[in-house]
Order: C-alpha cells, then sequence, then structure tokens
C-alpha cells in the first residue's frame, strides 16, 4: 500500500494545481467583473487545501518524533484554506443574481472574513500556549517599571489563558461557523435559482448550483459534522472524500466554464483552460507511472536497474505526445466545438442561412443563434423595405408595430458611417430631434449591427443588453462583425430571390394577358369565294398593343379594323382592348363610320389620359356591291392597289383616337374590283429599321405590294414579311407588325 500516498499526493497537487489555474484564468479573462473577482478569490482559497494537504503528506514523514509536524506553525497554515468558506458566502450573494450591487454598504460585506482571521491567528499565533505563557513570565524589577509591567503582565496572561481554553475547542467551534456560512450560502444559491426568470440563464446556473451544493453537503457531512459531534472517520474514508468534493465541485465549475460559458469566459481562455488541465493530469499519470515502474523494477532487477529505467522513460516520452493529441482532439470534439464555441455558431449558422430565403426565416435563425450563444436579450430589425422604399423598423414580440422610418433621419445617418458593431452611446451626436433614437432608446438598445453592402446601407440590427449581465467583450463584437456580413450576404439573396419571384409573377401575368389577347383576335378572316383575305400580327414584347378584328353585320357587310396603341406592353394592350369592345359596341348599334370613330374617340378622352391615343383605320366591305367604306383615325394610310399596278391611299377620316375629346371624322367610300386589293399594315412595318438606321419606309412597301399583287393574300404576306426580316432582322421585332391585305376574286 506504499504506492497509495504518492498517488493520493499528486492528486492533491492536481487539485491544487487546477484550482489555482482556474482561478487565474477566471480573473486574467476579467478582472473587473465583480462574479470573476469572487469566483476567482473563492477557488484561490479551495486551491490551498490540497496544496496544504499535499506538502503536509510529504513534510510530516520527515519531520522526527520529538517536533511533530502537526503542532507547527507551518502545519497551522493550513487553516488559510477555510477562508473559502467566507468565500464561498460572498459567491452566493453575487452567483446567481448579484445582491451585492444593491446594498447600502457592500463592503461591510468583508467582516464575513473576520472570524476565520481570528482563527488563523489563533492557530499560528496562540498553537503553543505554554511558549507564550512562559515568555510573559517577566520579572517584576523595581521601581516605577514594576508599577506598569506586572498589572500588563497579569492581564496579557489571563487573556492568553482566554485564547488557550478558546484554542481547546477551536476545532468544534469554528467547523459550527462553518457550517452556518455553507447553510446561508447554499440557501442563498438556492434562492437565487429560483428568482431568474430567464430560461438559458437558469440552464446555465444549473450544472454549477448542483455541482457545488452536492460537494458542499459531502464535506460538511463527512468533516464539518463529525468534528461538531466528535465522530472519527478512518484517514481512507477522509481521503476519498476530499477526494470527492473536490472533483464535484471543481468540476462543476469547470464543465460550467467549458460548455455553458460561465462567466462569459472567451473560447481562447477556456480552450487553454481545458488543454492545461488535460495535459497537467496527464502529466502528473506519467509521474506516477514513471515512479512506481522504477520501485517495480528495482523489487526485480535489484539495484542494476539503470538502463531499464532509461529504456522505459524514453518508451513514456514516446507515447506522450500521441496520447496528448489524442485527448487533445477529444476534448476539442466533447467539449469546445459546441453551441458556445464562436467559430463553431458561425459555420452553423452559415450553413443554416445557406438555403434559407424567407426573411421571416432568416430574421428567426439570426435571433435564435444570438440568444443562444451570446445570451442578447432582444434583437430588432431595422431592414430597408422596397414596398414603400424607405426604411422600417419592424415589429418584435413587445412592441408589436412596425415603424417607417424617414431615410433622411439623423440617426440613421449616424449608422450610416458605421463598419463595425458599436455601442450606442458613440453614436449620441446623432440623437437630436431623431424618431428613430427615440425608438431604439425605448427598447435599451446598447449595441448597433450595421448591414452594409459595397454601396448601400441595407439597415441594421438593434441588439438590447445580454441577460446574463456580462458586458459586450471583444469576441462577440468579432463574432457579431461576422454575422452582419453573413446577414447582408443572406439579404441580398433574398431580395434577388423575392426580385426573381416577382419577375415569375409578372412573367406569368404577361404569358396569360398574352393568351387573353390572342383570344380577342378573330381565329380566321372572312372567307368568300369573291374575295380573300390574310391577316397577321407580331407583337414586338408578350403582349403587343397592335390589333385587328373582323366584325359580322347583319346587312351582310363585314367591318374590318387595324389599330395601333401609343406605347408597348400591357398598358397599350389594355388600351386596344378598351377600344375593340366599344367599336363592337357601336357597330352593333349600327351608326356611320364617322359617328362610329366620333363615339369611341370621345369614350378613351374621358377614360385615359391625353398622353394615351391610338391610330385606327375602320372600314366595312360590302361583298356584294364591292364596296368598301371607310374612315381613318390618324392610321397609317391602307394602300389600294388597283389591278393594273396603280395605287392610292386610304386617307379619309380625322384626328386619332383618345387625343382630342371633339375630334370629327369623315368617311368615305371606294369600289373594288376583280384582282383589287387593299393593304393594310401598322408602323411596325414601314419604321422597320436596318443596321445603317434607314427605314423600311413607305416607299419600299408600295413597291413590294404593286410588284407582287398578282399573288394570294397569303403568298403576298410572307413575301413582304420575308423582305422586312432581310431588311430589319431584329428578332423579335423592334415594334408590333401587323398586316391585312384584301383582294377582291370577283368582280360585281
Amino acid at each position: 500500500m506504499e504506492f497509495i500516498q504518492p498517488i493520493t499526493t499528486a492528486i492533491y497537487f492536481i487539485f491544487g494545481g487546477i484550482f489555482l489555474f482556474l482561478a487565474y484564468s477566471i480573473l486574467r479573462d476579467d478582472f473587473a467583473g465583480r462574479l470573476n473577482r469572487v469566483t476567482g478569490l473563492m477557488l484561490f482559497f479551495a486551491a490551498l487545501g490540497p496544496i496544504f494537504l499535499a506538502l503536509g503528506s510529504i513534510v510530516e514523514p520527515t519531520v522526527s518524533s520529538g517536533a511533530p509536524f502537526k503542532e507547527s506553525v507551518v502545519y497551522n497554515l493550513l487553516y488559510t484554506w477555510e477562508l473559502f468558506f467566507p468565500a464561498f458566502l460572498l459567491f452566493s450573494w453575487v452567483f446567481p443574481v448579484d445582491r451585492l450591487s444593491s446594498l447600502r454598504h457592500p463592503r461591510l460585506r468583508l467582516f464575513i472574513f473576520f472570524p476565520h482571521l481570528f482563527h488563523l491567528l489563533l492557530a499560528i499565533v496562540f498553537n503553543n500556549p505554554e511558549k507564550i505563557l512562559g515568555l510573559l513570565d517577566i520579572e517584576s524589577g523595581e521601581g516605577f517599571i514594576s508599577l506598569i509591567l506586572e498589572p500588563l503582565t497579569f492581564l496579557l496572561k489571563w487573556i492568553v489563558l482566554g485564547f488557550t481554553l478558546l484554542l481547546s475547542s477551536e476545532k468544534t467551534l469554528f467547523a459550527v461557523i462553518n457550517v452556518i456560512y455553507v447553510i446561508l450560502a447554499l440557501y442563498f444559491i438556492i434562492r437565487g435559482r429560483a428568482q431568474i426568470s430567464s430560461e438559458p440563464i437558469r440552464n446555465r446556473s444549473t450544472v454549477i448550483i448542483y455541482g457545488i451544493s452536492i460537494a458542499m453537503g459531502i464535506y460538511t457531512f463527512g468533516f464539518l459534522l463529525p468534528d461538531i459531534f466528535t465522530v472519527d472517520l478512518s484517514s481512507t474514508l477522509k481521503t476519498i472524500l476530499i477526494i470527492f468534493t473536490l472533483f464535484i465541485g471543481g468540476g462543476s465549475i469547470i464543465w460550467s466554464i467549458v460548455t455553458h460559458q460561465f462567466l462569459d469566459i472567451t473560447v481562447l481562455v477556456r480552450q487553454s483552460l481545458v488543454y492545461t488541465i488535460s495535459s497537467a493530469i496527464l502529466v502528473g499519470m506519467y509521474i506516477l507511472l514513471v515512479g512506481q515502474t522504477n520501485i517495480m523494477l528495482a523489487s526485480i532487477f535489484g539495484e542494476k536497474t539503470t538502463i531499464a529505467n532509461i529504456a522505459f522513460i524514453v518508451l513514456a516520452l514516446i507515447l506522450f505526445q500521441p496520447i496528448n493529441s489524442r485527448l487533445d482532439n477529444i476534448i476539442n470534439r466533447f467539449f469546445i466545438k459546441r453551441h458556445t464555441d464562436y467559430r463553431n455558431v458561425m459555420e452553423e449558422l452559415s450553413r443554416r442561412l445557406t438555403s434559407v430565403l424567407d426573411l421571416n426565416q432568416v430574421r428567426g435563425t439570426i435571433e435564435r443563434t444570438l440568444q443562444s450563444s451570446i445570451l442578447i436579450g432582444r434583437i430588432y430589425f431595422v431592414l430597408f423595405d422596397d414596398k414603400i422604399n424607405d426604411y422600417v423598423l419592424l415589429s418584435s414580440e413587445d412592441f408589436p408595430e412596425m415603424v417607417a422610418i424617414d431615410r433622411n433621419d439623423i440617426f440613421l445617418g449616424g449608422v450610416g458611417q458605421l463598419d463595425f458593431p458599436t455601442t450606442i452611446d458613440r453614436l449620441s451626436l446623432y440623437s437630436q430631434n431623431s424618431r428613430l433614437y427615440e425608438e431604439i432608446h425605448r427598447r435599451r438598445i446598447q449595441l448597433i449591427l450595421p448591414l452594409k453592402d459595397a454601396n448601400h446601407m441595407l439597415g441594421f440590427l438593434a441588439l438590447t443588453a445580454k441577460i446574463s449581465g456580462f458586458r459586450y467583450n471583444a469576441e462577440d463584437i468579432s463574432m457579431l462583425g461576422v454575422i452582419a456580413n453573413q446577414l447582408v450576404t443572406v439579404l441580398t439573396n433574398v431580395r434577388l430571390y423575392l426580385d426573381s419571384l416577382e419577375k415569375q409573377r409578372l412573367h406569368d401575368e404577361m404569358t396569360m394577358a398574352r393568351q387573353i389577347q390572342l383570344d380577342l383576335l378573330p381565329k380566321y378572316p372572312p372567307r368568300s369565294d369573291s374575295y380573300e383575305i390574310c391577316a397577321c400580327s407580331f407583337p414586338s414584347r408578350t403582349i403587343g398593343g397592335d390589333f385587328y378584328d373582323f366584325i359580322g353585320k347583319n346587312d351582310g357587310r363585314f367591318g374590318l379594323v387595324i389599330a395601333d396603341a401609343s406605347g408597348k406592353g400591357l398598358p397599350a394592350a389594355l388600351m386596344v382592348t378598351q377600344i375593340q369592345a366599344m367599336l363592337r359596341s357601336e357597330i352593333g348599334n349600327e351608326n356611320s363610320i364617322s359617328r362610329i370613330l366620333g363615339n369611341v374617340n370621345r369614350y378613351v378622352t374621358q377614360m385615359t389620359s391625353s398622353e394615351r391615343f391610338a391610330t385606327l383605320f375602320y372600314g366595312e366591305f360590302d361583298p356584294v356591291s364591292n364596296r368598301f367604306y371607310y374612315a381613318n383615325a390618324g392610321h397609317n394610310y391602307p394602300i389600294l392597289v388597283r389591278a393594273d399596278g396603280s395605287y392610292e391611299f386610304l386617307s379619309r377620316g380625322g384626328m386619332l383616337i383618345g387625343a382630342f375629346s371633339n375630334a370629327m371624322y369623315e368617311d368615305s367610300m371606294i369600289q373594288l374590283n376583280k384582282d383589287d386589293l387593299i393593304f393594310f399594315y401598322t408602323d411596325g412595318l414601314s419604321e422597320a429599321m436596318n443596321d445603317n438606321e434607314e427605314e423600311y419606309g413607305e416607299e419600299r412597301i408600295i413597291n413590294q405590294v404593286v410588284e407582287k399583287r398578282t399573288l394570294t393574300t397569303e403568298e403576298l404576306a410572307r413575301a413582304i414579311l420575308k423582305d422586312k426580316e432581310s431588311f430589319d432582322p431584329a428578332d423579335p421585332p423592334r415594334d408590333d407588325t401587323t398586316l391585312v391585305i384584301l383582294k377582291i376574286l370577283k368582280g360585281v
């Protein structure tokens, strides 16, 4: 069993070293934080216990029986660690709820250290009363000095006797005091946890509260209560209880720091903490293994074990680094790469946002991530809204109304100058007469996170304080800056996605409108043995502003209309649809052509603005008499080509439709004969333009029609369109192009 003592000593040293390093790491990370200072102080005193126990186990076997180590001043320094109990009570006043900040005289808390300082003084100074009394045995002397020294010596002896009596029961007395401290501390800690309303903070504090409570319970029942009731426990049981206490108490703190970001300690410090502790444990095991192996080899080979010892040490050194690396990987996987590791958080967030294209989902993901990783209370979004062409402060759970923000707001201008997350107090110059600042101030914002791409400010995030009570540290700011950049990319993608959806929606609507427009065009032109008609239309966009129609009448005539609305696209298409409906209605009333166009013009003038108008030609063909009655409302003059090649224009009529409300129209009639034809067209044909910016022109149309007048109407249309395509190959055409050809096959 000789090997037990060295192992126990090493364990004490390891725990003491871990506690000291833990206290140092906590204080180094944020010495200004009260909770950090108190926790560091508590861990420092906790570290003294195992360290003094380890030192005592080393020193005690070396001293002689004539000078018992346990009666020495050095040994009594062990009581220094008992300052842990007032430090633990102090810890319970700042964790999980800071009660000290509400005290009127917080410095009075230092009085809780007085009993243990007194105990330390008692144990060190008065540990040997007989020696002190021997020093006070002063010779009385003579004269005036004797009058002073004798009463003083007498008084000091009584004081020493009083301390001596107190020292005889100090173990029980201070065990009672320590139990009281432990009970009070646990009471405050448990009450403090009950006051926490934030679920993440409650969860975060659970491990450390239960861990410390269990550890202090073990120590109380294993050491304090036996001292009070004079119960002796075996040294082995005491050692086991101490190790359990150190392991559970220290382990809960380390676990909370590493995995739950207790004390808001940065990732680098947490990684350093874990790696240092793991290395310390590994080195301790290495030393123990080497030492015990030396003993074992000496018992086997006698004194000639030098070579075997060296070989074993070399082997251990070779295996040390791979084992240490393996241990680091395990620690990194199980302890560091969790939700408290900001780099891991950003990687997870980036993966989540990649597939999210809905603004509400993006917002929810950002809120959940920041609230779980940094414990931010509220996140408010100020974003540019394309619908109102301005910025808006989005609604939230506590402020359900969305607030529109003037883009000229002075505070918004201040945010626009930021490139990094900035505390709001640095924007105080932009607070005057700012509605945005008032809204931000109402929400108790502490940090502004600008969202800017290369050329625009998309908005910003406004963050309240952290619910953990800690300030935003450099690591928080760095992570928030990276998240802001990711969010800018995501918002841009969301905007592009919404734009594509809108374009797709518009395309679908235009396609539907195109189909409706095609349905309004006649499927086939009128057919007869005495004449033939060909009609075709080619819009420059999905839907066009040209249209033609054939409208049968009760007297055997049929109306022929060709029109071209100003502009292109949907507005022009809607206008021709209106004109078509009005025209059909007027034709049904059996009015004259001039009256029909006059009424249509008046209706269009009343229903549309003066910038909207249309050119229109309307004629009625009587297949019995081969007479063609017509009126031209500003449209390209249809070309009448006689059988002999002569031609004329059908120009009689009036102003274009929709420009002047009182426009008057004059109709006319022409007599058609066999092989005469009328060529109707829109300006998409005459104004077609080649690369030299030369127009196809009316003269070329006339020449083509006159030259090819003997062809059928379909052959003539194809020939002219082919010639136009060779002149202007633009596809789709630059402008809506419509042709209608009426050819007389038989004379009267």
